[in-house]
């Protein structure tokens, strides 16, 4: 009985095998006739690469070259590293030729005409990146080639590349860069290989704006050179991507700032050298403009081949606050010129006080400005004198000419502060007038006292004589007299010394002015002939050839269902 069990089970085990394989064979049979594209192209893989040696130039003629077309898509620029001298790309190197191992007529395999092969089987062109400064000179990505059915192989892989660039910060931050990438073969000369490009621009259809940069143009150029350490030519070619940038943050937290600054160095002449605080405010100016150079120069571009614009505009503006500096203390020095240290020389009068200069400066002085302005106390001595000669003339009249020096104290003393009336009729003497050896009035009422006096001698009185000597003359008015020739004359030296002090402070006023006018049309010079000497603002609109950019056109947008979904 057990040997029995045994052999049914064995049967009944092959009868399942024979339906799993009528099975499997009824549905392969039944399979649409589109599955069969899977086996021509896995046939056609077969053939292709079956006898194919990729170290071998794909051509017919060993002395033909390869045409070989390179071409570039920039996806982004990542970063341009102005101090080191870095461009940093992420871009796609297109790369086509023909391979004639590699055709094949799409009847003989189900209509298939293009194939994807890796190129890690296929012969491929040695391009490397001359110019590379880090990383590899090749394509590391090693993706999937597309090759057509007569013998096109089209290579599309993505890299990154640091290259090396020439950075000219001459005319920063309103500058143009010119960053290149030399594509060509390490190996192959031109006998070999010849590139060319497969457009004359370089693509931007994927391109992502760059925050600090603006691509304005790409030309592609060709070259053929001869190495002196090579006998053969060798091609490349030259990928250039000029480059304008973006100013709008430099000019708000460099430019504006500087040139601020820079006007404001003007006040300086305009503020008045009274105040005393002129210097300090050019010295303030010029710490302003040391703190903010040292906050914006982890800023700008270190280098030594040309100094940036703004950095000759930062040098321009102290050199302007060093010279106002100078300037200003020269002026205050004129300023505080006084008769009893300095005379003024001849041709500083005519220059600046005689001539129309100061017309038309329009810093000219008042009319007025001859008038001696009588300072409180001398103008307090003034009517006490005027109120002494009045009560001596009162007293004369009523007590009869006394000399009696009790009769003359007791006027005095009873009229001596009783007379204001004639206070305003003194008449002082102006600078500049000859007063040696002429009599002049002093007041109304002293000239009245010495006519009635000399009505009474009959002799003139000479008011510049000994008064000792006159026995005419009480010794009150002896006295007084003696006075106010003293007061006049020491009057009249005050206004002298204020004379020339007032005209030392003209002629430093004049100059204020003068420099005021030089500096505002040296700030404007030097402010426009700098800030606005780059080429790139000047630039007309067109100078750089547009270019057409097309961009991907997006058929369908179907949003992924989500998985938080109940598929209930």
């Amino acid at each position: 009985m057990a040997t029995n069990d045994w052999t049914r089970f064995g049967q009944c085990i092959c009868r399942r095998r024979v339906i799993y394989m009528l099975i499997c064979f009824s549905l392969i049979s039944c399979a649409p006739t589109k599955c069969m594209g899977s086996i021509d192209e896995e046939r056609l893989l077969q053939n292709l690469t079956q006898f194919y040696n990729k170290s071998v130039r794909p051509v017919l003629n060993d002395t033909s070259p390869l045409k070989v077309f390179v071409g570039l898509s920039i996806s982004q620029i990542i970063d341009v590293d102005e101090r080191n001298q870095v461009m940093t790309t992420s871009l796609w190197v297109k790369q086509r030729w023909i391979d004639y191992r590699l055709a094949w007529s799409p009847l003989h395999y189900g209509n298939v005409t293009v194939i994807h092969i890796p190129i890690t089987t296929l012969w491929r062109p040695d391009l490397v990146l001359y110019n590379n400064v880090d990383g590899p000179y090749d394509v590391t990505k090693e993706t999937m080639a597309l090759v057509h059915a007569n013998g096109t192989v089209y290579w599309l892989p993505p890299a990154v590349y640091k290259s090396a660039c020439n950075i000219d910060i001459q005319y920063f931050p309103f500058d143009e860069q010119e960053c290149v990438l030399k594509f060509g073969s390490w190996t192959y000369d031109a006998s070999k290989i010849d590139l060319e490009a497969l457009s004359s621009r370089i693509e931007r259809e994927l391109y992502w704006p760059n925050q600090e940069w603006d691509i304005v143009d790409t030309p592609i150029e060709k070259h053929t050179i001869k190495y002196p350490c090579c006998d053969n030519t060798y091609v490349d070619l030259t990928f250039a991507f000029v480059l304008h940038r973006k100013s709008l943050f430099y000019i708000v937290t460099f430019v504006i700032p500087c040139v601020l600054i820079t006007f404001l160095t003007i006040f300086v002449f305009y503020l008045p050298t009274e105040s005393g605080e002129k210097v300090t405010l050019c010295i303030s100016i010029l710490l302003a403009l040391i703190v903010f150079l040292l906050l914006i120069a982890e800023s700008i571009p270190t280098t030594s081949s040309s100094i940036p614009m703004i950095g000759c505009y930062l040098l321009f503006t102290m050199g302007m606050v060093a010279v106002s500096t100078v300037v200003t203390v020269i002026n205050i020095n004129i300023f505080f010129r006084g008769a009893d240290t300095h005379t003024m020389p001849a041709w500083v009068r005519l220059v600046f006080i005689d001539s129309n200069m100061a017309k038309y400066l329009w810093v000219e002085r008042p009319k007025n400005y001859l008038s001696y302005n009588i300072t409180c106390d001398e103008m307090e001595h003034v009517k006490e004198i005027e109120a002494l000669a009045n009560s001596k003339k009162i007293c004369m009249q009523t007590h009869s000419c006394t000399d009696s020096p009790a009769l003359d104290r007791s006027c005095f003393n009873r009229n001596a502060f009783g007379s204001r009336a004639n206070s305003v009729n003194y008449k002082p003497l102006h600078r500049g007038s000859n007063m040696e050896g002429t009599r002049f009035s002093l007041n109304p009422a002293l000239d009245e006292g010495l006519e009635w006096r000399e009505s009474e001698t009959g002799e003139e009185i000479d008011p510049d004589a000994n008064l000792d000597g006159e026995k005419g003359l009480p010794a009150r008015l002896k006295e007084g007299l003696n006075y106010i020739n003293f007061i006049v004359e020491r009057t009249r030296d005050n206004d002298k010394d204020k004379r020339v002090e007032e005209d030392w402070s003209y002629v430093s006023m004049i100059v204020d002015r003068i420099f005021l006018y030089i500096y505002m049309i040296a700030v404007f010079v030097g402010t426009t002939s700098i800030l606005l000497s780059s080429p790139v603002l000047w630039e007309p609109a067109g100078f750089h050839p547009p270019q057409i950019v097309d961009k991907p056109e997006i058929i369908n947008i179907k949003p992924s269902p989500s998985t938080t979904e109940d598929p209930n």
